[in-house]
């Protein structure tokens, strides 16, 4: 019942989530998309539409070392709208990782992101996989209660996150 009242009670907080989905591409193709200013427009899945902030706009684009990417992000729960910047740190054929550089939207509330890899290879000649990791830290206790719906949560999120920015455009229409 004390949990989180003392750092001594409380649980570890890192979380991962992994994420793969097979999407209509190649890996070029994939790697295109990605490098693309995010696509917030698709429908977020249900459980995402539940009283969570939601991603209004977003802008950043390349996959080189320092690019950003931030994703404006609705107000809620009486907290204004808020922005979510993360940059590039590290990428190579197939591979790239953004590091959370600040985090002004509710969501930092609830959980604090540190970092989103994306990895991708190829299936065959017109499919690949996309694996969307992400690194973040429970904010909220109990973990007994917390941590499965956080996780849950991101887990939807990291499929979105294929679904709406790795698989090549072409492949959606």
């Amino acid at each position: 019942m004390s949990e989180g009242v003392l750092p001594e009670l409380t649980l570890p907080r890192g979380q991962t989530v992994r994420v793969s989905r097979v999407v209509a591409g190649s890996p070029d193709d994939v790697e295109a998309a990605l490098a693309q200013s995010p696509r917030v427009g698709a429908p977020l899945p249900r459980a995402l539409r539940a009283g969570f902030p939601h991603p209004m706009a977003a802008w950043g684009q390349g996959l080189g070392l320092g690019a950003t990417r931030t994703i404006h992000f609705s107000a809620a729960e009486g907290a204004p709208e808020g922005d979510l910047v993360m940059r590039v740190v590290e990428t190579r054929p197939g591979y790239a990782r953004f590091v959370t550089v600040s985090d002004g939207s509710k969501l930092a509330q609830w959980l604090r992101w540190r970092s989103s890899e994306v990895s991708w290879h190829a299936v065959d000649t017109r499919h690949t996989e996309v694996t969307w990791e992400v690194r973040f830290d429970r904010a909220l206790d109990p973990a007994w209660y917390f941590t499965p719906l956080e996780r849950a949560a991101v887990r939807q999120a990291a499929a979105y996150l294929i679904t709406a920015n790795a698989e090549p455009q072409e492949a959606t229409r």
